[in-house]
């Protein structure tokens, strides 16, 4: 009796021990709001799976967004939108849609996006069917001065 006694209280450090080591110490860092503020140009634009950059001169648009929610374009292309207007994200730290509310236009247009970083530079990919569902755009856009 009095060794089964010494041999649990020998064990009972050594089962602590491995109990503690299976947990793993985990520190959590917040994930910060995605900022998509700032002035924005494309830089790729595939049609239906072709890469039409260098067919259109995509050098002048910009869409601009503001830290207030709301966003211009200068210089309209086919787009999901086509006016000024607000904008809204589905969730401000993991954002997979985006809404824009065109003024003087009561629905609003949605997407889904993602917001890689290449080449260490921001992105942001749209992909859209603006009007006509037989034409697929993918946007790539990129940063300017972030």
């Amino acid at each position: 009796m009095m060794k089964s006694r010494f041999h649990i209280c020998l064990l009972m450090p050594i089962l602590v021990l491995f109990i503690n080591s299976c947990h793993r110490n985990e520190i959590l860092v917040p994930e910060p709001v995605k900022d998509i503020a700032g002035e924005w140009r494309i830089v790729k634009a595939v049609r239906n799976g072709v890469d039409i950059t260098t067919l259109t001169d995509f050098t002048k648009f910009r869409i601009r967004f503001t830290t207030d929610l709301q966003y211009t374009i200068e210089n309209p292309l086919p787009f999901i939108v086509s006016k000024n207007g607000s904008y809204a994200l589905d969730d401000p730290k993991y954002p997979f849609r985006i809404s824009f509310s065109q003024t003087g236009i009561s629905n609003p247009v949605s997407t889904t996006f993602t917001y890689p970083v290449v080449n260490g530079k921001r992105n942001i990919n749209f992909t859209f069917s603006p009007g006509c569902a037989a034409n697929t755009y993918d946007y790539t856009l990129e940063r300017l001065n972030p």
